[in-house]
């Protein structure tokens, strides 16, 4: 088990990242700290750890992670540090949907293609998170259940979490973040939950430019589908137990999401 580092004095330098789960403070010696919100759980924050380090070792461009520690009574892990921006800034400075689409989804094809047998199975994600859906009626729910059990397992590598976002582009080249959602199994799954994060995430109304970014990310979709060599048919019960399982990610005020998932779900019958 990962032994936390109860740290009393340390050097945080520059805040230089803000997320929805934890801010990223440079500490010097080309590290950063993820310094976890107040009240964040320990568990999944060794998850995290968890799986960041399985990943440490594999043929893929990541941030290595070090360690965990408490400080102030907030958790935190130490990785390497990348200087660059995410590939999302990069895509809305540009406008380049082909070109950084197309880095998407190469970098995806190299994590889709490693195998990590030691993680969770997706499979196990899926289940309990469409059980978790409270949007779900029980009858609803035991369809999905027997779509999942007929989806093909394996012990693909997949992020769980695989999006523009999640990409840093440094001097040295790209570099994935965010490991909370690793997990092993068929690689469909993964490009499934990619597409529904491209496709399917709304556009805040008061967003400017609204249309035009959502004529970018359904372009950004095609685009991605075709340099993975898949098309929405072949995906669809993937894409099906996917956006039902994203149900239980979302909260109250995350209606549109919602009801954008539960007309695809009517759409399948469901």
């Amino acid at each position: 088990m990962q032994m936390i580092r109860m740290v009393k004095t340390v050097q945080f330098g520059e805040l230089i990242g803000v997320g929805n789960t934890a801010d990223v403070f440079d500490i010097g010696n080309h590290k950063v700290a993820k310094l976890f919100h107040l009240g964040y759980p320990e568990s999944a924050m060794l998850t995290e750890l968890h799986n960041s380090q399985l990943m440490n070792h594999l043929d893929i461009p990541i941030a290595k992670s070090y360690e965990a520690f408490v400080y102030e009574g907030r958790n935190g892990i130490i990785y390497d540090k990348i200087e660059g921006q995410s590939l999302l800034e990069v895509l809305f400075e540009t406008y380049d949907i082909e070109k950084y689409t197309k880095v998407l989804a190469n970098i995806h094809k190299r994590i889709v293609s490693a195998h990590l047998p030691d993680a969770i199975d997706c499979k196990a994600i899926l289940e309990k998170n469409i059980k978790n859906a409270e949007d779900l009626n029980i009858e609803c729910q035991s369809k999905l259940l027997e779509i999942l059990a007929d989806l093909p397992d394996g012990d693909n590598l997949c992020h769980g979490d695989f999006h523009f976002g999640n990409l840093l582009v440094g001097k040295q080249g790209t570099y994935i973040i965010d490991f909370m959602n690793v997990c092993k199994g068929n690689k469909n799954y993964d490009i499934a939950r990619t597409l529904c994060l491209i496709e399917m995430t709304p556009v805040p109304e008061n967003t400017p430019n609204q249309q035009e970014i959502v004529k970018m990310k359904k372009q950004s979709a095609d685009i991605y589908l075709r340099e993975m060599g898949m098309s929405r048919d072949f995906l669809t019960d993937w894409l099906t137990v996917t956006v039902a399982a994203r149900l239980s990610e979302l909260s109250h005020d995350q209606s549109i999401e919602k009801n954008n998932i539960l007309e695809y779900l009517s759409l399948q019958g469901l």
